[in-house]
């Protein structure tokens, strides 16, 4: 048996109630018949103590209030509703004899929304309130609708807050497990470097283990460069952008010469660059700097020199490395530091393996700028950059 669904009656909208306020018994008949006739639910008392009582029992949507009244006047009600947080927002029109400027004005300051003088037309009054409750009806919308996009911000906050909680959680997981993963691929890594090496002492002396040896010292120094490589990402994360000190630029490249002591670095120095600083993190812009010194020897024809020219404007410190080698195109150049990058796996700088990402990810980390700019068919360029600080400026902050 099909069930039989009673057909819903749509509600009637409820008549709007309007409380009438004047000590004049005929004009309180005459307002309440024509607010009748009109459709609304007026009700009426005859004094401004009775209006406050009304009013807060049942809080009408607007009220008509009459000023000259004894004890309370209309003005005294008025300033009472506005300083009720329950009735202050409802409508008051005032309703009197008086023609005065002063008067008209005195009811608008005490919070009035209108004013209608006696005698009074009932077209008027009732064009009147028909505005003021329409006006009425949409702050109410206009207040829902704020309310509830509140309520929305607040849920979205809250959202977006538990999300960057787990975010921030996942990303302390994976460097903790990348840290981990790091630390302890390192001691079964040494048994089998150390065990590839004793096979190889075993072998007798040739060619083939000489090509061999070569070969696996190569692919051990790899491994255990990508280990130190994850390890120093780990690091930089866990760092702010602005931690370190302030740090020479000529003497880093001092720096980067003892890391790199198979190669013949020279610099074109000038007065400008030897009193410019930048600020980092010392071991990781020296060998973020080292990194990019040997990918330029990739991409160069002599592969034991590196020219290196300062340059030194308003506000930024710039090293350039001129490349005579540069065989890639200039979509393979833009996105060489990408970490998925497949030029950088297919240059001749393979064996780097992740160095010259983590190289790009310390410089940018310090508010620095790397590139790799293709200009002819086999030249190019690989230049790094960073804010411009003085000697001085930096000095006094770190003395401060």
């Amino acid at each position: 048996m099909k069930n039989i669904q009673t057909p819903q009656i749509p509600q009637t909208p409820k008549a709007p109630y309007i409380l009438v306020v004047d000590d004049m018994p005929a004009n309180v008949q005459l307002l309440l018949r024509m607010l009748t006739d009109r459709g609304y639910n007026p009700r009426a008392v005859l004094s401004g103590e009775l209006a406050l009582e009304s009013a807060r029992a049942d809080p009408p949507e607007l009220i008509l209030l009459d000023i000259n009244m004894p004890q309370m006047n209309g003005f005294e009600v008025c300033q009472q509703l506005k300083s009720d947080p329950a009735l202050r927002d409802i409508p008051v029109i005032f309703i009197s004899a008086m023609h005065e400027v002063d008067e008209k004005v005195k009811a608008f300051a005490v919070g009035g929304v209108d004013y209608v003088t006696k005698p009074f037309e009932l077209n008027e009054i009732s064009a009147r309130v028909e505005v003021h409750l329409k006006l009425r009806a949409l702050q109410r919308e206009l207040s829902e609708h704020n309310e509830q996009l509140e309520f929305q911000v607040v849920q979205r906050t809250r959202e977006l807050t538990k999300a960057y909680e787990r975010m921030h959680e996942l990303n302390r997981l994976k460097d903790d497990f990348f840290s981990m993963i790091s630390h302890e691929m390192r001691t079964p890594a040494g048994g089998v470097l150390g065990f590839g090496e004793l096979l190889i002492s075993l072998c007798p002396e040739s060619d083939d283990r000489t090509l061999f040896a070569d070969m696996f010292t190569k692919s051990a120094k790899r491994m255990l460069k990508l280990l130190d490589d994850v390890v120093l990402l780990i690091d930089l994360e866990a760092r702010t952008p602005q931690s370190g000190k302030p740090l020479r630029v000529v003497d880093l490249l001092v720096l980067v010469q003892g890391v790199l002591p198979e190669l013949t670095i020279t610099v074109d120095q000038s007065a400008e660059l030897d009193a410019s600083v930048i600020q980092g993190h010392e071991p990781h812009l020296k060998s973020s700097l080292a990194t990019l010194v040997l990918l330029a020897t990739f991409f160069s024809k002599n592969r034991a020199a590196a020219h290196l020219v300062g340059t030194v404007d308003a506000t930024r410190i710039g090293l350039r490395i001129e490349l005579d080698n540069l065989q890639m195109s200039n979509a393979q150049a833009d996105d060489y530091f990408v970490i998925g990058s497949s030029a950088r796996s297919s240059s001749r700088a393979e064996t780097m393996g992740l160095a010259p990402v983590v190289a790009h990810q310390i410089i940018t980390a310090t508010g620095g700028e790397l590139k790799l700019v293709k200009l002819t068919s086999s030249t190019g360029y690989l230049e790094v950059s960073f804010p411009k600080h003085t000697v001085s400026a930096l000095s006094a902050g770190v003395n401060a």
